[in-house]
């Protein structure tokens, strides 16, 4: 009697276990199959990209000289800053998709500066005089400064979008935009329009 008891008892065990496993076997392969249908079903879109909007790739430190003339005043400047070069996504399209492959191309707009600062920390004056004789010709040195610090905006912003930058910020946006589609087992190549 106490047999045949112990014995039903560890039946009873084994057929649960067996059940439970089986039961976690079964949904696991069917998470995996509807992960893979609805993976598959994912490609890219312009939709995923206008949702990021400005990619920022790359901050170009520039360091360079500017000198000014005008209002009487000849200046020297040893000027710093940095600019940020980024690609607006709004404007990218997919020209081609291979559904088989899994491929894709993406055409986007030339990159373009977002942000050119001066860093005042890091610019310095070398030297600011008057170029005339004439007492009564030279002006206001706090807005010749001024209209220096401009130029000097200006003179980075141009340093930062020259070829020489542009290629590496390209490299890094085609970089991320394929890793944002690696995600989804897609390869995508990268075109530009410019």
């Amino acid at each position: 009697m106490f047999f045949p008891r112990n014995l039903i008892w560890w039946a009873s065990a084994l057929l649960l276990s067996g059940a439970m496993l089986a039961g976690i076997f079964w949904h696991d392969q069917w998470n995996q199959r509807d992960l893979e249908k609805h993976s598959r079903a994912l490609r890219p879109s312009i939709a995923q990209l206008e949702r990021i909007g400005e990619l920022a790739t790359t901050r170009i430190h520039v360091t360079d000289i500017l000198t000014a003339e005008g209002q009487g005043l000849r200046g020297v400047w040893l000027i710093g800053g940095d600019a940020l070069l980024s690609c607006d996504l709004s404007q990218a399209k997919i020209v081609r998709v291979d559904n088989t492959k899994r491929t894709a191309t993406i055409r986007l707009p030339p990159l373009h500066v977002i942000s050119a600062r001066i860093d005042h920390e890091k610019t310095r004056t070398w030297s600011v005089e008057r170029n005339t004789w004439l007492p009564w010709k030279w002006g206001d040195q706090g807005a010749f400064r001024d209209a220096a610090m401009v130029h000097a905006q200006q003179l980075i912003a141009a340093a930062a979008g020259s070829e020489r930058h542009l290629t590496p910020a390209r490299a890094q946006a085609e970089r991320l935009i394929g890793q944002l589609y690696d995600i989804i087992d897609w390869r995508v190549t990268v075109e530009w329009s410019d």
